[in-house]
């Protein structure tokens, strides 16, 4: 019976120390990670390695022993330790040590019944995203666009919502060309005042969805940085430049009026004045808008294009009126001379147009309806040649 009892107390003795031990095991672990942080703070992580490795060889014990094998705590630490040794690696072991973080990550989530490691599984995720993040860079650095794109990604699995990660995603995507993927990343940070670029991002958001062929959403966004940056004249003319593609002259003429009092030298907004105006029939200001663009560029080819005609067309019109009039002799005359003074006002701006850019079929168009009108066969064939030679 004694026998028997001093084998059961140094049984029990025996387990007690094992716990002791896979405890102290947990201790050491978790003592070792906190030097190693130490050193990583100041910053310099590498000094840290041997401290990880202790941790982590303590920790593989820990994980081993039924009394330690089912704490939160434990597969927490080791999930932290593998994922800075990923980061300190700079071998294909890396991935391996990855690998294991994201295994131990998703037991201690599953143990964390009381969320009582939540803290440290945020540090996790962190490191986590970090390692992803750093992939990432270094895939573009490689140009591989692709694999850089998922590595952020991957790394938004950890940090949703990161700014940097998304901004970074969607600059992959962009220049991997999937533009869905881009704009799904831009359009989370558009809501971010906080995000320092934000005003491109809102601009970006706008291009992507007109590249996509969507200009109701392109509008949206324009018009959105717009209003919420109204110094920022790109976002203006973003603004400016989509409602005229979609027909909205009068809904955008009074923007584009207080746009060029914040820029007067801006022929552009001047330019797109005289669009604005001339599709709603206001030709006396439209022509008043292309002349201003032309005040301050007087090589301004577009402007040239449209203005002379404009002018053109105002000549035609008042010379179809006057031969469908039923007028007295004198005064027919009277019109039709003035219908060529038009004609001859147009004719600088049609000129300066081909002068501007000789290879313009518009501008040679333009500038051979003239001389069809004056009856010149020879500047006629001249320009129907030069017109027959871009083809």
């Amino acid at each position: 019976m004694m026998k028997v009892k001093s084998i059961l107390l140094g049984v029990l003795v025996l387990t007690s120390s094992a716990a002791i031990s896979q405890t102290s095991n947990l201790r050491k672990a978790k003592a070792s990670y906190d030097k190693f942080n130490e050193v990583k703070s100041i910053g310099n992580a590498t000094l840290g390695i041997s401290d990880l490795n202790t941790a982590k060889e303590a920790l593989e014990k820990a994980i081993e022993h039924e009394k330690t094998m089912e704490l939160a705590e434990t597969w927490t630490y080791y999930a932290l330790v593998n994922a800075d040794l990923a980061l300190v690696d700079s071998t294909e072991a890396s991935e391996g040590y990855i690998q294991k973080a994201i295994e131990a990550r998703e037991k201690a989530i599953s143990l964390d019944k009381e969320k009582e490691n939540e803290q440290n599984l945020s540090i996790l995720n962190s490191i986590l995203a970090q390692h992803e993040l750093n992939k990432g860079v270094k895939a573009w650095d490689s140009q591989d666009f692709e694999t850089a794109y998922s590595a952020f990604d991957k790394g938004l699995t950890y940090l949703p919502g990161d700014t940097t990660l998304l901004y970074y995603s969607g600059l992959a995507a962009v220049n991997s060309q999937h533009y869905d993927k881009a704009l799904a990343k831009y359009v989370e940070l558009v809501p971010i005042d906080s995000f320092s670029n934000n005003k491109q991002i809102i601009l970006d958001v706008s291009r992507l969805y007109l590249m996509q062929g969507d200009t109701t959403n392109a509008i949206k966004y324009a018009e959105l940085g717009a209003n919420k940056y109204p110094e920022d004249g790109e976002l203006a003319t973003q603004n400016i430049e989509l409602n005229l593609m979609a027909g909205n002259e009068d809904k955008i003429i009074t923007t584009i009026t207080e746009q060029v009092a914040k820029e007067p030298d801006n022929k552009n907004l001047h330019y797109y004045l005289g669009i604005a105006y001339s599709e709603t029939g206001d030709l006396e200001k439209a022509e008043a808008a292309y002349k201003k663009a032309l005040e301050i560029d007087p090589n301004y080819l577009d402007a040239n294009i449209n203005l002379g005609g404009l002018i053109l067309n105002k000549g035609i019109d008042l010379f179809n009126k006057t031969n469908n009039a039923n007028l007295p002799q004198a005064e027919y005359d009277k019109e039709i001379q003035k219908a060529y003074g038009i004609f001859d006002s147009a004719l600088p701006y049609l000129e300066k147009a081909v002068e501007a850019d000789g290879s313009s079929f518009l501008a040679l168009s333009n500038l051979k309806k003239y001389y069809e009108i004056k009856e010149d066969d020879a500047k006629i064939k001249e320009l129907q040649a030069r017109i027959d030679a871009l083809q």
